[in-house]
């Protein structure tokens, strides 16, 4: 009996393209690795789909996690529609941010 290599242990392989405007992934599973699966996002009414969300995210007024991509931007304009927005923290365009040369040398 072979024992397992740590290669052998994953079933899934994924790609994460986390922009600074537009965030999406894709996936694929050991036994069948050409069938690679995008999903896609709906945005706006739900009239359009896309391989590919906003990079934002809601916080509610407790500063958690509440949403994130098309999600959180819908969210957030019908709560600033209904002026319920001002506790919220809606951050977008934030992944230069997190770059630090410093890290890196």
């Amino acid at each position: 009996m072979a024992t397992a290599t740590p290669k052998d242990s994953f079933l899934v392989v994924t790609a994460i393209d986390f922009g600074t405007a537009y965030s999406g992934y894709a996936f694929s599973f050991r036994d069948d690795p050409m069938k690679v699966q995008v999903p896609t996002w709906i945005a706006g009414t739900g009239v359009v789909n896309s391989f590919k969300t906003p990079t934002c995210v809601l916080l509610n007024t407790e500063k958690k996690f509440d949403s994130f991509g098309y999600d959180a931007e819908n969210k957030y304009y019908r709560l600033a529609q209904e002026d319920k927005h001002h506790d919220w923290m809606f951050i977008k365009q934030f992944k230069m941010i997190l770059y630090n040369p410093k890290v890196l040398t």
